[in-house]
């Protein structure tokens, strides 16, 4: 029988392939869907059980959140090279996970969310096909959005923001033009957050010869236009009435202000993971169950990184 260290080696193998997935980056898509969802159940004349939601918005969320974990490990397939110069994303430049094992794991994951979505309308598997266009142009050639200005930030904001609330109103009602002014709310304040995650790689982003936001405005001028982009989501949630189009990009600013004015890399890291987690709990005053989701992906990540490389993440270290 193996020993305790061996259970452990074990375990952690298992866990490798779940967070290779990046799930502090998937529960961003979380928040905007159950929003959809939400949204669309009001504007129907129903209601969302507070407790649990229904079996379509299960599958919608599984299928939604099976897409963009393998578009977290495409990205990670394809800039190797750039995470091993920015010391992060660990798992393929390090050789933890095989670059052969990683294709096999996004086939796996992306025809898990095709049987999810099969029951669901076709309004949904058309938001679905969507995201999977923007997760796979994100990351590959020739588009490669992530790696050209302004793209990145556009391709974020409406892969998060846009498709993400749209998946989660179709998942309960057909889709109306009601969801385009809420999308391009949230498309803003997620392509604002895009924007300052780009200063923290900008090094790594220019030896590579990537033109992301901050490599080619600076640092200060992705800050800037940061600021700009969340501001603006902000009023347009303050136009629509929505509160998570409102509260989330103001409770930010501050935060994100400070690390502009200060430019210092934990500040930096600190205002993006508070904008996720702003929008996290305005999204769970309308549906609880995405907060113990939530804390659930927080303190498991905790652990995991902990046991696997020594450091607290989310917190101050970056993966």
């Amino acid at each position: 029988m193996a020993g305790p260290e061996g259970l452990k080696r074990s375990v952690l193998r298992v866990l490798d392939f779940i967070f290779i997935l990046r799930p502090t980056v998937v529960v961003g898509m979380w928040v905007f869907f159950f929003a959809g969802a939400v949204l669309a159940a009001r504007a129907s004349g129903g209601s969302l059980s507070l407790f649990f939601p229904p079996r379509d918005v299960l599958l919608g969320f599984g299928a939604m959140t099976a897409v963009l974990g393998g578009g977290c490990l495409l990205n990670q397939i394809s800039d190797v090279e750039t995470d091993r110069v920015n010391e992060k994303l660990f798992f393929l430049p390090r050789g933890i996970i095989s670059v052969r094992a990683a294709w096999v794991e996004l086939a796996v994951v992306w025809v898990l969310a095709a049987a999810l979505a099969a029951p669901l309308s076709p309004g949904f598997r058309i938001v679905l096909a969507a995201s999977l266009f923007l997760n796979v142009t994100y990351s590959a050639p020739p588009v490669r959005a992530k790696s050209h200005c302004p793209w990145d930030m556009v391709w974020n904001g409406l892969g998060f923001g846009f498709a993400s609330a749209a998946a989660g109103w179709a998942s309960v009602a057909p889709l109306t033009p009601a969801i385009i002014p809420l999308g391009l709310t949230y498309t803003l304040a997620v392509a604002g957050v895009t924007a300052s995650t780009t200063v923290l790689d900008v090094e790594g982003d220019r030896a590579e010869g990537l033109k992301t936001t901050a490599a080619v405005l600076g640092a200060s001028g992705a800050g800037a236009l940061t600021l700009v982009l969340v501001a603006a989501a902000a009023f347009g949630g303050a136009v629509l009435r929505d509160p998570l189009g409102f509260f989330g990009p103001v409770l930010s600013l501050p935060l994100l202000i400070r690390a502009n004015v200060t430019r210092d890399r934990a500040h930096r890291i600190a205002a993006n993971q508070f904008m996720v987690a702003a929008f996290a709990v305005v999204a769970s005053i309308r549906a609880p169950y995405l907060l113990l989701l939530l804390a659930f992906v927080y303190f498991g990540s905790r652990g995991y990184y902990r046991a696997r490389f020594g450091f607290s993440y989310p917190g101050a270290g970056t993966p």
